[in-house]
């Protein structure tokens, strides 16, 4: 017997026997251990964990002080993830912190977070230039400068339940709502003929538009709203011009409406009810990309599409799931008890078949197309694999096996990659490798993971970085600096030189004061 192993919460400690030393303390689970059991068989000296993360491993306590590679990832699971325009960084929201992560090569960067003890983080979001990151914490909204995470701004709005980019990333929408955080629901809001003027009794959702960088209000207004017990709170969506802001609301019998507000100045505009479509939930709102006057009221059964300047029903499809393409013409219909199909949004009926009906059971069901419209993403959570097919022509050409529950998906803005977060606190990135698509394999060619001296060359880029900021503060310093005039101080010198010399001073190197010369009685200075 050469050590002592135990599980304590999701760690294994080795320790030696005869030495009585802590040797290795081994990230084993990202659960709690439950069971610990050892392996000896001749030379083969293991140990076998389970742990409450649903998974069973086999530690072979002869290699431990072998070279360990460290995948980085949160302590918690990822609640969503954001991603920058160029798709060169991602943004992940855990209970306790902001993560930033770098995508091509998987490193976690920071961890944001501006109570490190007791923080409770529900939402954030990085610009599209990736130089700011928008979070709430803890009842407030705060404003971080990535390069530097440091806090910009900071301002108090406790529920806050999403955070959005107007003007393309110049200003932030925020909308909160204390009883939706609180898990308080009633079955109606109080009414009002216009925004903000609702029942004392009712539920008001307050919403702000701040500036970014300086977090200053440009405007603000609240609306009724009702909380509907089972559904989450029903997020506040933009006009694809960007020109309105469109609000689950309430008319004056409590029912749903929707509530348009400009999204320049925050003025209400009008209510537009959803009795002519014979809705009565609203789960959520889609505004179409490809039309600006026109959103996507969904419920369970179907989704309907409403003009917001006529206030008129356009038309209803029905099993539509709420995606759609960009160019507003193909959606989705992926109910839990399993199948996908696309959709034609025009008339509602089935194009393709992705995968037929076939009862598994009612589990989570993720399905969503890429950023190019070109593929379709389809996650099962009892099957927990993620299925890529092509649009096209509906062949499947991936089916990974995740590692845990998926939590998170996003596409990048080219398409080529996926960035997943699980519940175990990790960022996964695939690319999309389609046999038919022949620049997919240069852009597999390029990744860091395919480069045996990546390392070396991001050395080299951070040091180029470095270097070229270093410049351009010794440029701004020699700019602003106070600047030194030598001719006036060599006329200075020589001014000061003439005095000396007529009035028969000396100075000393020392004291900056002339010292007196003594004279003799006959007139010669000694």
């Amino acid at each position: 017997v050469d050590y002592a192993v135990a599980g304590v919460r999701k760690n294994l400690y080795v320790w030696s026997v005869t030495s009585r030393a802590l040797l290795k303390v081994l990230d084993a689970h990202f659960g709690r251990i439950i069971q610990l059991e050892a392996l000896t068989i001749g030379a083969w000296n293991s140990v076998i964990t389970s742990s409450i993360d649903r998974s069973v491993k086999i530690w072979n306590i002869n290699n431990i002080f072998e070279q360990v590679h460290v995948i980085d990832r949160h302590e918690l699971q990822i609640d969503s993830i954001s991603l920058s325009e160029n798709g060169e960084l991602a943004v992940t929201v855990t209970r306790g912190c902001v993560g930033v992560w770098e995508i091509r090569t998987g490193r976690l960067l920071s961890r944001l977070a501006d109570s490190p003890l007791g923080a409770i983080v529900t939402h954030a979001e990085i610009t599209p230039n990736g130089r700011y990151i928008v979070s709430s914490e803890t009842g407030k909204i705060l404003v971080w400068n990535r390069v530097t995470e440091q806090v910009l701004a900071r301002d108090t709005q406790p529920g806050i339940q999403q955070i959005n980019f107007l003007e393309h990333g110049d200003k932030y929408l925020t909308v909160s709502c204390p009883q939706a955080a609180s898990g308080t629901s009633a079955g109606a809001a109080g009414g009002g003929s216009g925004a903000g003027t609702g029942d004392d009794n009712g539920i008001q959702a307050h919403a702000i538009v701040r500036s970014l960088p300086e977090g200053a209000i440009v405007f603000s207004y609240d609306y009724p709203v009702r909380l509907v017990p089972g559904l989450p709170f029903r997020c506040a969506v933009i006009s694809a011009d960007g020109q309105h802001i469109l609000c689950a609301s309430t008319d004056k019998n409590g029912k749903d409406a929707i509530a348009v507000f400009s999204g320049a100045n925050g003025t209400f505009l009008h209510k537009i009810s959803l009795r002519t479509c014979n809705i009565k939930e609203i789960v959520s709102l889609l505004p179409l990309p490809h039309k600006p006057t026109q959103v996507a009221v969904l419920t369970n059964e179907k989704g309907s599409i409403m003009d917001i300047k006529t206030k008129k029903h356009v038309r209803s499809i029905p099993k539509w799931s709420g995606t759609c393409t960009t160019d507003g013409k193909f959606g989705l219909y992926a109910p839990s008890r399993g199948g996908l199909e696309l959709l034609e949004l025009k008339k509602g009926s089935t194009v393709k078949t992705f995968i037929p009906k076939v009862a598994e059971g009612v589990f989570t069901v993720i399905c969503m197309f890429t950023s190019n419209d070109e593929y379709v993403l389809y996650y099962h959570s009892g099957r927990k694999t993620l299925r890529v097919f092509r649009t096209n022509d509906a062949e499947m050409i991936a089916n990974y096996r995740m590692q845990a529950e998926l939590t998170a998906i996003r596409s990048t803005s080219d398409g080529r990659s996926l960035v997943l977060g699980t519940v175990d606190g990790c960022i996964s990135v695939l690319a999309i490798a389609d046999p038919q698509k022949e620049e997919m394999q240069q852009f597999l060619k390029n990744l860091p993971s395919r480069d045996a001296n990546w390392k070396k060359k991001l050395a080299k880029q951070k040091a180029s970085a470095r270097f070229k900021a270093a410049m351009r503060l010794a440029s701004i310093s020699t700019r602003f600096g106070t600047p030194i005039d030598d001719e006036d101080d060599d006329e200075d010198d020589d001014a000061a030189a003439k005095t000396s010399a007529g009035t028969g001073s000396k100075v000393t190197p020392s004291e900056g004061t002339p010292e007196p010369a003594a004279v003799a009685a006959d007139g010669e200075a000694k």
